[in-house]
């Protein structure tokens, strides 16, 4: 099975209490952190509606943006603008055309 890492930050006090914690009861740190996400997953997995194709699709998706393949907010707002100009100005030619 492969393995994926997970990068967090905690703040100073947070960490301290973790790292007291798992040093007074001799837990791993990561071993602890791994049985809260497996938890999570336990608890909550059920509740996730996502089919398996959509998953899929998702892990496509993902893969397009980190292979740098998506667009911006702001390139869809010109584009929905573009077509948004170009249906107006079809039905004014139109409407000139009918008028006729």
């Amino acid at each position: 099975m492969s393995e994926r890492s997970i990068t967090f930050r905690l703040t100073e006090d947070e960490y301290s209490a973790f790292n007291t914690i798992c040093s007074e009861k001799g837990y791993s740190k990561t071993g602890k952190i791994r049985e809260c996400i497996r938890n999570l997953i336990k608890k909550e997995l059920e509740e996730v509606t996502a089919s398996a194709a959509e998953w899929a699709e998702m892990r496509a998706s993902l893969k397009e943006i980190k292979d740098g393949k998506f667009t911006i907010l702001e390139e869809m707002k010109r584009e929905l603008a573009r077509k948004k100009m170009g249906r107006y100005n079809s039905k004014q030619d139109q409407a000139r055309h009918t008028a006729r």
